[in-house]
């Protein structure tokens, strides 16, 4: 990821108003913002699991895997198409990648399943327009997924398989976006534009019993289920910002996760796997400006506090994910000049970088492979 990538993702609409002493706060309830150094080799040696990210260290973007306990990394893609991890599966055995190509002068994507023991990539769909946004079922049997299959952008469903049944869910001509499946598999969140604006919606895994959650004259977007059922988190300009909300699944209990905090756009939302938790992305300013530096910060949802961040503002520190135990998050940041990825505990302490390589590395996706813990 360039700094160019990153600045526009950093880019906002945000009100110059430094929160000075939240920053304070947040630093000294996490451990000072990484001022306690890196982690030690035998706490790295306990860390779980796998992590995939896209790297451009060759011409094209490939799907790369690191081991946080060792930084032993292999590549699980190569090209010629970029390829970016979008979810792993369920089983941690294969990601699911989404692929993207110039074809013909056309824009082109397509998901792939890209197992992780070096057997053959499965193409799951054809190349097109709009193959994006892959969320699993939690046996992993199916996955839903925008697609351009029948319309502009609807909801489908389909088994991870090479020339599967696509079943379409939601298919207003209007664009249905952003599906994210519900962690005991029977409903699935998404965003459509059917009335107008967009706005978040439930139905059930088969498309049926569709409900409206929101219901604002600007866009809400994607929408992201909780490990426990309890919550959807979801990114709404509703204040004039981007800001991260969460709601209910029945439409109840509507509030904005940073509170009276006044930072810039928010983004990059993660739970944490016991839903307790968010991770997300923000600038310290809250108005337009050429500092595009942001923080990570974390709201604890169980204790309604206010965020504390994680990250000192000092580079642009983004897309959080969550280590398999919530013990732990990793990062992209480019606060040594190339982008590259770094551990720390979830307190914010103990920031370690860990990938190296000459070109940038960024897209997280940490998860448990098989027999691995």
């Amino acid at each position: 990821m360039t700094r160019e990538w990153l600045k526009r993702w950093g880019r906002g609409g945000v009100r110059r108003l430094a929160v000075l002493a939240l920053v304070l706060a947040g630093c000294g309830k996490v451990g000072g913002c990484g001022a306690s150094g890196p982690l030690s080799e035998s706490e790295r040696r306990s860390l779980p699991g796998l992590v995939a990210f896209v790297s451009e260290r060759a011409p094209q973007r490939d799907v790369w895997l690191v081991r946080p306990s060792t930084g032993e990394e292999t590549q699980l893609t190569r090209g010629p198409d970029d390829e970016y991890p979008a979810a792993p599966s369920p089983d941690g055995s294969a990601v699911m990648v989404v692929a993207s190509a110039e074809m013909q002068g056309l824009h082109v994507e397509q998901l792939r399943l890209a197992p992780l023991d070096g057997g053959p990539v499965v193409n799951v769909t054809p190349p097109r327009s709009r193959a994006r946004n892959p969320s699993w079922a939690p046996d992993g049997r199916w996955f839903v997924a925008e697609s351009d299959a029948q319309g502009f952008s609807d909801v489908v469903r389909q088994a991870p398989g090479e020339g599967a049944e696509v079943l379409p869910l939601a298919t207003a001509r209007e664009g249905n976006f952003e599906p994210s499946v519900s962690p005991d598999g029977t409903q699935v969140a998404f965003v459509s534009s059917r009335s107008g604006d967009p706005e978040v919606y439930v139905m059930k895994a088969d498309g049926s019993d569709v409900r409206r959650l929101t219901t604002f004259h600007k866009e809400d977007m994607a929408p992201l289920w909780s490990p426990n059922g309890e919550w959807i988190s979801f990114l709404s300009d509703r204040e004039g910002r981007v800001r991260l909300f969460v709601v209910k699944p029945d439409g109840t209990t509507l509030r904005a996760v940073s509170g009276s905090a006044k930072l810039g756009e928010e983004r990059e939302p993660t739970w944490s796997p016991d839903g307790r938790k968010l991770a997300f992305v923000a600038p310290l300013k809250a108005k337009d400006t050429q500092d595009t530096k942001a923080r990570i910060w974390l709201v604890d949802l169980a204790s309604g506090g206010e965020p504390v961040a994680l990250t000192d503002g000092k580079a642009v520190d983004d897309q959080p994910a969550w280590s398999p135990d919530g013990k732990y998050l990793v990062f992209a940041s480019d606060r040594l000049g190339d982008v590259e990825l770094f551990l720390m505990r979830a307190d914010g302490s103990g920031q370690t970088r860990l990938t190296t390589s000459p070109g940038a590395d960024w897209l997280p996706r940490w998860f448990t492979p098989p027999g691995r813990k």
